[in-house]
């Protein structure tokens, strides 16, 4: 059995369809499904049926699929260890962040994490959830630290370390925010809104519709982080920003105008069988640390 088999196996499955994965893996479509072919004829069993709306695992296939990804997350696994060994690579730990953990509690985890270790070498890479699932069933990260994860492959295990509170955050001495006491005192305002973590903007809608204020509507949307960060400091935006975010940010300020009804948890991703390294145990011991911290989480 080859392990390049396994590999298009999976981009099947997880793409759902022939065409995308052939795509995807830059092959034909022939090709692809020559290499199926031959994995089924070797294992003596129909691993995928071929229907109008795409592939659907089969029993057997879905007992391989539990396999394949476990030996595939290994592999990959050993791969970095080598190259590290052999000096083809210093990276030592690979991490998948998340846009509002990195610019959150990671931002001053991380650092911590490498005065510890000055040494280390980081490799950190972004995404979301899905994205990060995926790296960590191949091996290509080690940890993945994000503010929500709805993960159901038994192999991925996820860990709540802490939560964070959310915050109307914008520049040092707003006009509204500096003296506002309740949600209605920034009436008026104007916002930039971004990107949340699963569920929070609809809580935020419905805190504004309990306290009888206007729901908002924003004046600028952006999905960059940098740039929000940017324009708050120099005008009167307003945006909802995690607390820790806002702590130790030149110019900016935040209020929690919500009693802490705005929170979302720190999630750690990491594969269940992988015997966790000195500096996952480090990092994960730090980061629930900064979850709790007086000023950042709850």
């Amino acid at each position: 059995m080859e392990l390049r088999d396994l590999e298009y196996f999976l981009a099947v499955v997880d793409t759902g369809s022939l065409t995308l994965a052939a795509r995807q893996k830059g092959l034909s479509q022939q090709a692809l499904s020559k290499s199926l072919a031959r994995l089924e004829d070797e294992l003596g069993v129909m691993l995928l049926e071929r229907t109008p709306k795409g592939v659907r695992l089969t029993r057997m296939g879905d007992a391989l699929l539990i396999r394949a990804r476990s030996i595939l997350g290994e592999m990959g696994q050993f791969r970095r260890d080598l190259d590290v060994a052999l000096g083809r690579s210093s990276t030592q730990l690979a991490l998948g962040v998340s846009p509002a953990a990195a610019a959150g509690i990671g931002r001053h985890a991380i650092p911590r994490l490498q005065r510890l270790f000055p040494r280390l070498h980081l490799r950190v890479e972004a995404g979301v959830e899905p994205t990060f699932m995926r790296m960590l069933l191949a091996g290509d990260i080690d940890l993945a630290l994000t503010t929500s994860a709805s993960a159901s492959d038994p192999q991925i295990a996820t860990t709540v370390l802490g939560h964070e509170r959310w915050v109307v955050a914008g520049r040092q001495d707003h006009p509204l925010l500096s003296r506002a006491e309740g949600l209605a005192d920034l009436t008026g305002g104007d916002w930039i809104y971004g990107p949340m973590p699963d569920g929070l903007d609809a809580r935020i809608d419905r805190y504004f519709e309990e306290k009888g204020v206007a729901p908002i509507k924003p004046r600028i949307t952006s999905s960059s982080i940098l740039f929000g960060l940017s324009i708050l400091a120099g005008t009167d935006l307003l945006a909802f920003l995690p607390r820790s975010m806002v702590v130790g940010a030149t110019g900016l300020m935040g209020r929690d105008l919500a009693e802490g009804a705005w929170t979302t948890p720190l999630i750690v991703m990491r594969r269940r069988r992988a015997a966790p390294s000195t500096f996952e145990t480090s990092l994960i011991e730090i980061l629930t640390e900064e979850a709790r911290r007086p000023g950042l989480g709850l």
